[in-house]
C-alpha cells in the first residue's frame, strides 16, 4: 500500500483482506489470526466494523495478536468497543511513529552533544589532586553524574597519576 492509499482510505487495495473476508457456504467454525487489528481497517470505524462484520457473516473469530483481541462471530458491543478502542489506540500510533522517530533521534543527539560538552569541562579538572577538587565539585562543574565522567574519562587516579608523571618530566 502507498501513503495515497492510506490517505485516501482505499479500502479495495487491501486484496489480502477481501479474500480473507469473501462470503463462503461453509459452516465449520474458523479463526482469522491478524497480528494487530490495524490491519483490518484502513482509517475509518466503519470500514473496520465493515471488516468484523464480514467476519462474523462467515462464522470466524477475529483473534488479533498484539492486541490480545479475539472477537467471535457474535460479538456484543463489549468485544466490538474494545477493538475500535483498540483499531483507534493503534492507528494513532501508526500516525505519528515516525515523528516519534525521529524525535528520539534528535534527544539522543542534543544529550551527546550536552555530555560532550560536559566532559570538555570536567577533562582538565579531572588530572587536578582530589584534594584540591573534589569529584562532587567536578561533578557539580560539569553538570552530569560522577558516574558518567568515569565512563567517558576513565578513573581518575589515573588521569592524576599521568598528570604527575608528566609534571615530575617537566621539572626535573
Amino acid at each position: 500500500m502507498t501513503r495515497a492509499d492510506v490517505r485516501q482510505r482505499r479500502a479495495d487495495v487491501l486484496t489480502a483482506r477481501a479474500a480473507l473476508l469473501r462470503p463462503t457456504a461453509r459452516k465449520t467454525q474458523e479463526t482469522i489470526i491478524v497480528t494487530t487489528i490495524r490491519v483490518l481497517a484502513l482509517n475509518s470505524g466503519p470500514d473496520l466494523l465493515g471488516a468484523l462484520k464480514a467476519a462474523a457473516e462467515r462464522g470466524a473469530t477475529v483473534r488479533a495478536l498484539a492486541e490480545d483481541l479475539e472477537i467471535p462471530p457474535n460479538a456484543g458491543i463489549d468485544e466490538l468497543s474494545a477493538a475500535s478502542t483498540a483499531w483507534d489506540t493503534a492507528r494513532r500510533q501508526s500516525q505519528t511513529a515516525a515523528a516519534r522517530m525521529k524525535g528520539n533521534a534528535i534527544a539522543a543527539s542534543m544529550a551527546a552533544e550536552r555530555r560532550a560538552k560536559a566532559v570538555a569541562i570536567a577533562r582538565p579538572l579531572w588530572a587536578l589532586p582530589s584534594e584540591d577538587i573534589p569529584n562532587a565539585e567536578i561533578e557539580r562543574r560539569a553538570g552530569i553524574s560522577i558516574t558518567t565522567l568515569y565512563r567517558a574519562l576513565g578513573p581518575r587516579t589515573v588521569a592524576q597519576k599521568s598528570a604527575r608523571q608528566k609534571m615530575e618530566k617537566k621539572n626535573g
